[in-house]
């Protein structure tokens, strides 16, 4: 694939590092030429440096030819331009969008932007974690028919899962379990035979609004 990242930051630097493991194709474009050497030197010929809600840096970036779309500055305003722009130029099929302001929500989601990761609510994630048992914090939201949402939950040692094999779990039908995140911090692809473990961090699938059913099966 092909993927454009809009800003070089540590979001960007995690992308990169994620995506660089499946040989995926990745330019970031960053109007700060400091920054830009500096992903360059870090990572080889990798930044497009420019302004991304110029249209010209767009095409410059590939935007053509881009699968996943990601922007990923820390203004909500800008984000909602050069996404507006990707999408109506370079028919982009995938933008997944920063949002650090949940009152810029709505905005997006009404001009059927694919996927919002919302700043706010991952930093209110811990803190939910801490104050309520199975407490589920939002990860994103899919513009699907029927809408579907991406959670993330933490088992803790009360778990009616803990222990249990992928194989001996059954999710609602609604609901799938995307991928498992190990206390340590690795990731694990959900199969056969692995089991769940105390404060493993489930990353799940939901349709909207069928979240307590979930919940209630976990606990």
């Amino acid at each position: 694939m092909y993927i454009v990242i809009i800003g070089a930051n540590n979001i960007s630097e995690q992308l990169i590092d994620w995506y660089s493991k499946y040989n995926h194709e990745i330019t970031i474009v960053e109007k700060n030429l400091t920054k830009c050497h500096e992903f360059d030197q870090l990572y080889g010929p990798i930044c497009q440096h420019g302004d991304a809600t110029d249209l010209n840096i767009q095409k410059s970036s590939g935007m053509e030819r881009a699968d996943i779309l990601i922007v990923a500055t820390k203004n909500d305003s800008t984000n909602f331009v050069i996404s507006s722009l990707a999408k109506s130029n370079f028919k982009v099929n995938t933008i997944i969008n920063r949002i650090n302001n949940m009152n810029y929500s709505k905005a997006f989601e009404e001009n059927g932007f694919d996927i919002l990761i919302n700043v706010e609510s991952s930093i209110l994630k811990s803190i939910e974690q801490e104050t309520s048992i199975l407490a589920p914090w939002p990860i994103a939201k899919l513009q699907t028919n029927p809408l579907k949402e991406i959670i993330g939950i933490k088992i803790n040692d009360d778990s009616n899962i803990l222990g249990k094999s992928i194989t001996e779990i059954e999710l609602p039908s609604h609901c799938q379990l995307l991928l498992i995140i190990r206390s340590n911090g690795i990731t694990d692809i959900p199969s056969g035979h692995k089991t769940i473990h105390s404060n493993d961090e489930l990353i799940v699938l939901i349709q909207e609004g069928k979240k307590e059913s979930v919940l209630e099966y976990l606990s």
